[in-house]
């Protein structure tokens, strides 16, 4: 009688052992899978959205203090971004593909040139391309062509962690465990962390609180949305240049 059970103890213990390599292995081969299904909700997330009217409060520079927005987003590249006071329209800024455009009304002047990053910097204080504004304003990272396989992680705080390698870099992204939802990401190019961001307060699947800093230029901001409109039909009107009595380069703007 000992044999049978002997037999039936080493079989049980080989369908363990079994069991437990079957476990481990699509663990292993799920990661990639993972990194897939996480970046494909995020495109699925930009395809979905393609405008944006909303109200906000913007935190930036040295001083912190809160100014009330009017923004205005269409993909592919078009931001209007209307800074208001008490007393009405304090300064509009708008971009597009081929122009970037500042008007103070008191000045009396519009401010024109080309919508470089590192001009868009002066004014918003993060250098960035038009398309990848408009991507952050959708509440989005900016989109990157991955020159290898991505990889993903659970960090040591259950975030989960996806790593898209770049032509001069890399990008992260960490994902909230369970929903999915995208908290931060960074760019890391060679020169080291040139764009961080932080996305919260999701409703609807839309974060409504957004930080953009900018390490190595020590720059940042906080936007908060107080109402947001999605997919919204935006006329291209909307994004025009107001007239002026004078139109000065942007050079001109950044140098007073």
């Amino acid at each position: 009688m000992r044999r049978p059970v002997a037999r039936r103890v080493a079989m049980a213990a080989l369908v363990l052992v079994a069991g437990c390599a079957l476990v481990r292995r699509p663990a292993e081969v799920g990661v990639p899978a993972t990194a897939r299904a996480l970046l494909g909700a995020l495109e699925a997330r930009r395809a979905a959205t393609t405008s944006l009217r909303a109200r906000a409060r913007l935190k930036a520079g040295l001083a912190g203090m809160w100014t009330r927005q009017a923004v205005l987003v269409r993909r592919p590249a078009d931001v209007r971004i209307d800074v208001l006071s008490p007393f009405g329209l304090a300064l509009a800024l708008g971009t597009g593909s081929e122009r970037l455009w500042i008007f103070p009304p008191a000045e009396g002047v519009r401010f024109e040139g080309s919508p470089s990053p590192e001009m868009i910097a002066r004014f918003l204080g993060v250098p960035v391309a038009v398309e990848d504004l408009v991507d952050i304003l959708l509440g989005l990272p900016p989109l990157r062509a991955p020159t290898g396989v991505p990889t993903a992680t659970v960090t040591a705080e259950g975030e989960l962690e996806v790593v898209v390698p770049l032509a001069d870099g890399y990008q992260t992204l960490w994902f909230a465990p369970g929903s999915g939802e995208l908290r931060r990401a960074e760019e890391r190019r060679t020169g080291g962390v040139a764009l961080r961001l932080g996305f919260g307060d999701y409703r609807d699947g839309f974060p409504w609180a957004l930080e953009v800093a900018a390490p190595e230029l020590g720059r940042g901001a906080t936007l908060a949305y107080d109402a947001v409109e999605r997919n919204v039909d935006l006329d291209a009107t909307l994004f025009a240049p107001p007239p002026a009595p004078r139109v000065l380069p942007l050079e001109a703007a950044a140098g007073s």
